[in-house]
């Protein structure tokens, strides 16, 4: 008789670069998804709207900008260019509760909108300049 065997936890794969698939060791690569020697497709402007955004959300907040989100979190989301949840949550930093908190508002940055402006349901809707009254 005895107990049956307790089930084994997967088997996580080691994090790979996702530009030259070695595999990453430092916190930092695996934060970015990527060698920090591998060329970065990082969207410029996407990551400065991420930064503003996260300077007024931590403003609001009253606590300093990498409690919202760290500055490589920041890189990763704008090399990735998430456009649904699922996505955002893959991203290293990316938690559980940061994404209940803060996914509406970064996916919408992603999508080209204005924070605020569009409810989740319209992420599709990328016209900012749209005077809808």
């Amino acid at each position: 008789g005895g107990l049956p065997a307790a089930p084994r936890r997967a088997q996580r794969s080691p994090a790979r670069c996702r530009v030259c698939g070695r595999t990453l060791t430092d916190a930092g690569e695996m934060k970015l998804m990527r060698c920090e020697d591998c060329p970065s497709d990082m969207d410029e402007g996407l990551y400065e709207r991420l930064r503003e955004w996260r300077a007024v959300e931590a403003g609001q907040s009253g606590q300093p900008d990498f409690c919202v989100f760290t500055d490589r979190t920041l890189m990763a989301i704008a090399e990735t260019r998430p456009d649904c949840a699922a996505e955002l949550s893959r991203i290293p930093g990316v938690l559980d509760r940061k994404l209940r908190r803060y996914g509406t508002d970064v996916l919408a940055i992603c999508a080209g909108q204005e924070v605020g402006t569009a409810p989740a349901e319209a992420a599709g809707t990328t016209d900012r300049n749209s005077s809808q009254k």
